[in-house]
């Protein structure tokens, strides 16, 4: 839930940059971004303007556990002699998001968590929910924040820290071979976080690869949104048979948990095959591709849970259904997924489902009074979710059809009393766009295309009155003084006092390995505040001291390849959005 009741109290901004101009519909504010990582994705913000989100890249993380191998074949010479860009390429290949490297056979590398969940109020803290202890790997788990409510309650999630194992076979010729593999207790588990405390939500289903939970959103009594395993898919069954096979003369070269895992990775990788390529690079691996599947071995269902004052869960937990049963002959896993949760206690979120011509396809779900209800059975509709629903009960989010030929994303609100959905108009006709948030006055923010002209097209992040006949659809690039060097991409969050915490690329020099002066982008998180009644929108496109706002060094395919989170969740079951 991103919706607030008491009026915003702007707190103190450490390192913060203040642009706005009298005319400026936005103060903003650059939020830091943690110690030793390079980017600051943001997810939600509260009434108390307190923010919580993601930090991404570590810049420097213990990478010695790696063979000379795989350093040949990323062209790296020595970890002794690493320059900050071979560390970089190194630290990314290692990444747990990656199965692998490429080239390197028979050879499992070092896993390194490149995700790191942040907590801002007066100061930034970087939080690591569950630490490595024992013989685990320090900087080998993600964590991920995704909203925090009044009572300044952060939820989200973490996965858990790899250990080192070493596994013994006998190979064909009679000899005895060891390997090692990494591995951890569990895929991930739904956190709580508070003044320091921290708390687990355990699944139902933790059979093989420990299972799997997560905490999307949380209201003001603690009602907690997000999806856990409940059993073991068909299919899963059939394919974790695979791995130890009857045959004992055939050669078992991994444990049972690494070839599950593996599994596991490529079901979670997965793309939608059967609905047309989709272009907008905020799903897509690369600059044409298709929805995020983010299958699991595991049939996952929505939860809601109630929370103490100390992130315990109280009584039983509600498990959410699906749109429709799984058919008889889908073997595949079938779920839901909850993302959001108001003050009323109705949750919104993602289920899959079927589609009289494309079979199974994820869609946006109401749940309330028991029942999993969709926004729209209308056939045109091939995808889509539910990101947010505010204390109106008044839902957003997207829905993805076919406009001019191509598959497009449009955002919608939907009233959940009256059952009235109403799609909203994007920059331009067939611009791809999605709703992340919508606040109790019933302002939307999201991102959208805005480069109509283009094959791939830019995006920035914008702001809609649903409210209000005829509202513009508005970039919130030209709400913020020209000065400001900032390419705002996408909206995640507002308030009730319509402060908005945003996404944006801003320019940034280093010194690269041979002492030359380079510029990058780098992905900061914005605070925006209404900074007057009588503000008005700047064209900052016709004014010479423009900083170049349409991509600079770093294209968005790229960069949302890169940020891509099999994390930031399907949209990694995450959040339906960052496939992340």
């Amino acid at each position: 839930m991103k919706t607030f009741t008491t009026k915003a109290v702007t707190a103190a901004i450490l390192s913060s940059l203040s642009l706005s101009a009298a005319a400026d519909l936005y103060q903003v504010e650059e939020i830091p971004t943690a110690d030793n990582f390079r980017h600051s994705f943001p997810r939600d913000i509260n009434a108390q303007n307190f923010v919580v989100g993601i930090s991404r890249l570590p810049t420097d993380v213990d990478i010695t556990k790696v063979s000379q191998r795989i350093l040949d074949n990323l062209e790296i010479d020595s970890l002794e002699s690493l320059t900050q860009e071979e560390r970089e390429i190194l630290i990314k290949a290692l990444a747990n998001e990656q199965l692998g490297i490429i080239g390197v056979e028979r050879e499992q590398p070092q896993r390194v968590g490149i995700n790191r969940a942040f907590y801002f109020d007066s100061a930034l803290q970087s939080v690591e929910p569950i630490p490595p202890t024992g013989e685990e790997w320090a900087d080998s788990s993600d964590s991920f924040f995704y909203s925090i409510n009044n009572a300044n309650s952060a939820v989200g999630y973490s996965t858990a820290p790899y250990e080192l194992v070493e596994y013994t076979y006998t190979d064909s010729d009679g000899a005895e071979q060891s390997r090692e593999y990494f591995i951890s207790d569990f895929i991930s588990r739904g956190v709580w976080f508070n003044n320091g405390e921290i708390t687990q939500v355990t699944p139902p289903e933790t059979e093989y690869l420990g299972g799997e939970t997560a905490l999307m959103d949380v209201n003001d009594s603690g009602l907690a949104a997000g999806y856990a395993s409940t059993a073991v898919s068909p299919r899963a069954e059939e394919r974790i048979a695979e791995c130890t096979p009857e045959d004992e003369e055939t050669i078992v070269t991994k444990p049972l948990q690494v070839c599950v895992w593996e599994i596991w990775f490529s079901l979670k990788n997965s793309t939608a095959g059967n609905i047309e390529p989709y272009t907008f690079s905020l799903y897509s691996r690369s600059n044409s591709g298709s929805f995020g599947a983010n299958r699991s071995i595991y049939d996952v269902r929505g939860f809601l849970w109630q929370l103490d004052a100390n992130g315990n869960v109280i009584g039983e937990p509600e498990r959410l259904g699906t749109l429709m049963p799984r058919k008889e002959d889908d073997k595949n896993d079938f779920s839901s997924y909850a993302y959001t949760v108001n003050n009323n206690g109705i949750a919104g979120g993602q289920s899959w489902t079927y589609h009289p011509d494309l079979d199974a396809v994820k869609m946006p779900a109401i749940f309330m009074n028991g029942d999993a209800l969709p926004i729209t059975e209308d056939p045109k509709y091939r995808w889509g979710s539910v990101n947010d629903i505010n204390d109106n009960n008044i839902a957003t989010g997207y829905l993805a059809e076919v406009i001019s030929s191509k598959l497009r994303t449009t955002s919608f609100v939907f009233d959940v009393n009256s059952k009235e959905l109403t799609m909203l108009p994007g920059f331009f006709t067939g611009s791809s766009t999605v709703a992340n948030a919508i606040n109790t006055n019933g302002i939307v923010v999201g991102t959208g295309e805005i480069e109509a002209s283009l094959s791939i097209r830019d995006r920035a992040a914008f702001m809609f009155d649903s409210t209000k006949e005829g509202a513009e659809f508005i970039n919130l690039n030209n709400a913020i003084s020209c000065e400001a060097p900032y390419n705002i991409i996408e909206a995640n969050s507002i308030n009730d006092s319509g402060v908005i915490v945003a996404t944006a690329l801003k320019p940034e020099e280093y010194t690269d390995s041979d002492g030359e002066t380079q510029t990058r982008d780098v992905v900061v998180t914005l605070k925006l505040d209404p900074s007057a009644a009588d503000g008005e929108l700047n064209d900052c496109t016709e004014q010479e001291n423009l900083v170049e706002r349409q991509g600079a060094s770093l294209g968005f395919g790229s960069l949302f390849g890169f940020i891509s989170l099999g994390a930031l969740i399907s949209v990694f079951r995450r959040k339906s959005k960052i496939n992340s």
